[in-house]
């Protein structure tokens, strides 16, 4: 339930466009160049943890874990961007340091770099007293490139070194893409047996995947509420708790999917009840899922969207919805039928791949499987 977006900066009024605005100017001088990474560390930055960076001072690999923290409470893409920035500077002072590499691969996940993920993440888990976190990035990098299998080898490793919650998590989504509900359950729960109230983000992020895998059942899901009880305004968990509520027809789901951020996966669940909601105003946010919006919409144009994201992933999903856009569009350069089949042999459970699936392959075995799951597809979606 994480992506990067909103991450143009403009030095000089340096705004992150959507996102955070960092100082107010008006008619600034053209720099002479970029502006230097370890300057940029003063700048004023609204944010949540806004007191805990201001103690941190100039140190930037301590500032680059605040943003990353930022990034991930408030779903704003932007702070990946300001974390991005204060590693370079980081690595300016330290160069070689391991911990800002870490980090570095961690955000370039979220900017979709992944084969340069790959690269570093090799690097960094092949060195000799390398740890789980480095098995664990390189394990990230591959499951977002498709390579299922090889993923599975670098969370194995890193769960031999240290059994955590941040592994666990990954396995039982790894094991949900694999298509093995029962053992992404077992993962999960586990996952949420090694959090702890003393870091309340990482624990809130295993409860409401939690919560979302049990609704998918059809069963409740207290964990969404416990989410937002641990970290309010929780906007994982506002999103997810608003999906199962749009899908029981609960009032409430209005007000949690306007809460759970300016995202593409948010906005379309939205403006499935609010006509005034714009995914095209987020798009930029996900690239991915607004092709899967615009599809039905203007199927050349997300065909063009999903070639570009399949040059750097090309996993189930991407393949999937690059299938149905091809057939949608009438471009018959690709076999959409083929290209279904070898994704659903992943063995994908994924109810809105099932659901455009049964589009390309004309089996309605595969929508009733989508249906079955209830939140899991949107209302629209739900119609004949």
């Amino acid at each position: 339930m994480t992506h990067a977006g909103c991450v143009a900066t403009v030095f000089g009024c340096i705004t992150v466009f959507g996102c955070v605005t960092l100082l107010g100017c008006a008619a600034p001088p053209t720099p002479a160049g970029p502006p230097d990474a370890c300057v940029m560390l003063r700048a004023p930055v609204s944010g949540p943890l806004r007191a805990e960076r201001a103690a941190a001072g100039d140190s930037a690999l301590v500032l680059a874990n605040l943003f990353v923290r930022e990034a991930r409470l408030t779903s704003d893409p932007g702070f990946y961007t300001l974390a991005d920035s204060a590693l370079t500077c980081a690595s300016s002072r330290a160069p070689g340091d391991l911990e800002a590499q870490r980090l570095r691969a961690h955000v370039w996940i979220q900017f979709h770099r992944f084969a340069e993920v790959e690269v570093l993440a090799e690097r960094l888990a092949g060195a000799e007293g390398a740890g789980w976190l480095d098995h664990v990035l390189l394990g990230d990098a591959r499951m977002e490139q498709g390579e299922l299998d090889a993923a599975g080898e670098s969370y194995q490793r890193a769960v031999n070194l240290r059994p955590n919650l941040e592994v666990y998590d990954r396995i039982g989504w790894l094991r949900w893409l694999w298509g093995d509900v029962e053992g992404a359950l077992e993962m999960q729960e586990l996952a949420v047996s090694a959090g702890s109230p003393q870091d309340p983000e990482p624990y809130a992020w295993a409860l409401t995947r939690l919560g979302w895998l049990h609704a998918l059942r059809g069963q409740p899901a207290p964990e969404l509420d416990a989410a937002l009880t641990l970290v309010p305004n929780y906007q994982p968990a506002l999103f997810a708790r608003g999906r199962v509520r749009l899908h029981e027809g609960h009032p409430g789901a209005a007000d949690d999917l306007r809460a759970a951020g300016a995202t593409v996966e948010a906005v379309w669940a939205l403006s499935e009840i609010d006509p005034s909601a714009s995914v095209e105003a987020v798009k930029m946010q996900d690239p991915r899922g607004y092709a899967m919006w615009l599809t039905p919409r203007d199927p050349v144009a997300a065909l063009v969207l999903l070639q570009d994201e399949w040059k750097v992933r090309q996993d189930a999903t991407t393949r999937m919805a690059r299938a149905w856009a091809a057939l949608a569009a009438g471009d018959t350069s690709l076999d959409a039928s083929a290209e279904a089949r070898v994704a659903l042999a992943t063995g994908i459970t994924e109810p809105r791949v099932l659901w455009m699936a049964a589009k390309v392959l004309g089996d309605d075995t595969l929508r009733q499987r989508a249906l079955a799951m209830g939140p899991g597809l949107l209302p629209s979606e739900r119609r004949p």
